[in-house]
């Protein structure tokens, strides 16, 4: 099945943002996500968790670099995601010193599930 996003609109350009699923405890949310082929893990701003109870802290404690060089504090759990209609397991990682303003979609759990193609002259990201 495949799975096709038009880019959104992000401080004046068109990225590869999608909406996915999260599974938060027992209920779903929707997040935006920056598809970042270049990112290890699926990365969100804390303040996702916090706003609805969920206990971040409780995952796995580990110190990723970022684009600057520096490392942040990120706490790793095993969610159920849902993109498109496909649901799967994946490591998600939240943390209050993500120093941009959109969470990523990287490549653990993720990219080996699917064939994805960006398509930047027509602004379009297909998973397959």
């Amino acid at each position: 099945m495949s799975h096709v996003y038009h880019y959104k609109a992000f401080r004046g350009r068109l990225v590869p943002m999608i909406t996915i699923g999260i599974k938060l405890g027992e209920i779903w949310y929707p997040i935006e996500v920056y598809v970042d082929s270049g990112a290890f893990f699926t990365l969100l701003h804390a303040q996702i968790a916090e706003g609805v109870g969920f206990d971040y802290r409780s995952g796995n404690n580990v110190y990723l670099q970022v684009g600057d060089g520096s490392f942040i504090p990120v706490y790793l759990h095993d969610l159920e995601v849902q993109i498109g209609t496909d649901r799967m397991k994946a490591k998600i990682g939240f943390s209050e010193k993500l120093g941009i303003g959109f969470n990523l979609l990287g490549r653990t759990d993720i990219f080996n599930r699917f064939k994805i193609c960006f398509q930047e002259s027509q602004r379009i990201l297909t998973f397959e």
